[in-house]
């Protein structure tokens, strides 16, 4: 039980809904702490801090925010979580048009409100619009390839992170019911993937991005 407990408070940490990540505490006391204004997000009309940051002696930053006569305390990294995702989320109605993206369209909505912030139909009529002008669609279509190349090299950042771990880590296993740990030495040193795999894959992200970008000006 415990076991399950414990993946389901990874995956809650990764959806950004754990309760480390989502409560918030009130407080009805005052503070004489000075803060120092690089910490306040937000003031009153007279000056008064009434969003701010509060870091402990750990490093942990709790968003503070100054109510009615109480303060309201919750983690920065669940807040920034929570703002990421309702950017992320759809509109109910498309800020272009002002018509309803939950139609039969709805799967091409979400993926177009990704990159283009528009529901499906109003990035289509853009685009066959822009299709009477060859030079302007050319410029487009290779900038919007740049953007594309942008994104997919995020995620393979992550996947040679996940590989260099993987290659340069030792490998611990048990290896039979009494408990004897068998070890193999990791096939590849922290320096050498640095200077072989990791290097070869800057040059080709690099090399990529700025023929893409150059193409796009």
């Amino acid at each position: 039980m415990s076991k399950l407990k414990n993946v389901k408070a990874i995956q809650d940490m990764l959806s950004g809904t754990h309760k480390s990540q989502t409560r918030k505490s009130h407080y009805f006391g005052t503070s004489n702490d000075t803060l120092d204004d690089k910490h306040v997000i937000e003031k009153f009309e007279n000056g008064e801090p009434r969003i701010w940051i509060e870091e402990d002696h750990n490093g942990n930053r709790t968003r503070v925010t100054q109510n009615d006569g109480f303060k309201s305390r919750e983690s920065e990294s669940g807040y920034l979580v929570r703002q990421a995702q309702k950017d992320l989320q759809m509109p109910s109605e498309c800020p272009k048009c002002g018509n309803s993206t939950h139609t039969s369209e709805k799967r091409l909505n979400e993926k177009f409100w990704m990159t283009h912030k528009q529901c499906f139909d109003c990035v289509v009529k853009f685009e066959t619009l822009l299709r009477n002008d060859k030079e302007a669609w050319i410029r487009y279509s290779q900038q919007k390839m740049h953007n594309n190349a942008v994104s997919f090299f995020k995620d393979a950042d992550e996947d040679v992170k996940g590989l260099e771990k993987m290659m340069t880590d030792e490998i611990r296993q048990v290896q039979n019911a009494d408990g004897d740990i068998e070890q193999y030495d990791a096939a590849m040193s922290k320096e050498k993937f640095k200077d072989t795999v990791l290097q070869k894959y800057k040059e080709y992200k690099q090399t990529v991005l700025d023929r893409l970008k150059e193409e796009s000006k």
